[in-house]
């Protein structure tokens, strides 16, 4: 498994993670961190001479490194290479381009797996498929009753996350014509609960004639990832400046927030901290709020990480939340359409010690039945073995 340099630790975290759910399948596993080295690939080659392998992972780097020889990582460990996508994986377009066919692709929406494959080609990637992310940090104790839990949870509010006022778009300055379709796009986002950026994209270039059944055109949605970042930024700072408004004691973590504080009258500013810090905050707190990154077809690891940490978790909508969560019960839904009720019925679960301390239980309850780690590292085995299927390759385990 690879470590390489990331904000906040995510990344770093979540290898730390996959790594002892591996070694408690009894897997062998060899961390490999080549964060700041000027020559990443000196110590794979060398850590790929020593032993067979029987997969390499990676998140969000090096699915398109090769070596001197031009060999792909797939090729110097001879097994199956996964990458996870963590971000919006068409902001990854130079990326996914020089991405070998040998490697496997998993994606945090499988709306993003849909854009791959339409750009791309179905048959580009070995397996292409969707990975949700799991909990991090460690299990919480339990409470013995509403009161005990408001009495061990100090922060009766917690947000986590950068912000970015979300100023001129980056097509301002272009031609009228340009500016109109990425204006036309977003605005379509917008204006529903939630639309795959891709999605809304090609309903505006459809509109104007562009014919994307045309394997000529489909690499027009690479440009979805504007689309995709200012949708992201401009409900994330609404999302912020209805938060203030409702006057609730919180506690803020992350970057960007010298010009806003202002908004919070209630607000303890704690800065950026890193994942394991944040894990560790979570624990202390009643309630952990959520925006999804516009994934509304996915995942984030903040719920996940809430719930395993024994909070009540408050996120904007995800189909995926849907189909594997209950809202209500396993956690609190707001809807972007109806942002103002969200808020509303937020501020009323914060002054409901018995309904915060039921949903955080339900919550607990959930992520360790399914969503930890030890789920998660099934997807990322089943995503080598469909690789080594397709390769006809043998694992070295089973060999």
């Amino acid at each position: 498994m690879l470590k390489g340099s990331s904000q906040y630790g995510g990344a770093r975290t979540f290898i730390d993670h996959a790594a002892a759910a591996c070694a408690r399948r009894g897997l062998a596993v060899q961390i490999l961190d080549v964060a700041g080295l000027e020559d990443p690939m000196s110590p794979l080659i060398a850590a790929a001479a020593k032993a067979a392998t029987d997969f390499v992972f990676s998140i969000n780097m090096l699915g398109e490194a090769r070596d001197g020889l031009g060999r792909s990582l797939a090729q110097i460990f001879q097994a199956p290479h996964v990458v996870w996508h963590v971000d919006y994986i068409l902001s990854q377009d130079e990326r996914l381009e020089a991405t070998p066919a040998d490697t496997a692709l998993l994606t945090v929406d499988p709306t993003q797996v849909e854009a791959v494959a339409s750009i791309f080609g179905p048959a580009r990637f070995p397996h292409l498929g969707f990975c949700p992310h799991a909990a991090v940090g460690r299990p919480a104790a339990d409470d013995e009753d509403p009161q005990a839990f408001s009495r061990a949870r100090p922060i009766p509010l917690l947000w986590s996350g950068g912000l970015q006022r979300p100023g001129d778009a980056p097509w301002a300055k272009d031609p009228g014509p340009a500016r109109k379709v990425f204006d036309d796009a977003v605005d379509l986002a917008l204006s529903v609960e939630w639309m795959a950026p891709h999605l809304a994209l090609d309903a505006v270039l459809k509109s104007r004639g562009l014919d994307l059944a045309d394997p000529a055109h489909r690499g027009a949605r690479k440009a979805a990832t504007l689309v995709d970042t200012r949708v992201r930024l401009i409900r994330r700072y609404d999302f912020i400046k209805a938060l203030a408004k409702t006057g609730l004691p919180i506690r803020i973590c992350g970057a960007g927030w010298d010009s806003d504080l202002y908004r919070f009258k209630r607000a303890t500013y704690e800065g950026p901290v890193p994942m394991t810090r944040m894990a560790e905050l979570m624990a202390q707190s009643q309630i952990v709020l959520n925006t999804n990154g516009n994934f509304g077809a996915g995942s984030h690891e903040r719920p996940f990480s809430t719930m395993l940490a024994g909070a009540a978790s408050v996120s904007d909508f995800s189909s995926f939340y849907g189909e594997v969560l209950e809202d209500g019960r396993d956690l609190m839904m707001f809807r972007w359409r109806d942002l103002a009720g969200g808020l509303a019925a937020l501020a009323e679960l914060s002054a409901d010690a018995g309904r915060i301390f039921q949903i955080a239980r339900a919550g607990k309850a959930k992520a360790l039945a399914g969503h930890t780690w030890d789920s998660r590292i099934e997807v990322i085995l089943a995503a080598a073995q469909a690789v080594r299927a397709a390769n006809g390759l043998t694992s070295p385990a089973n060999s």
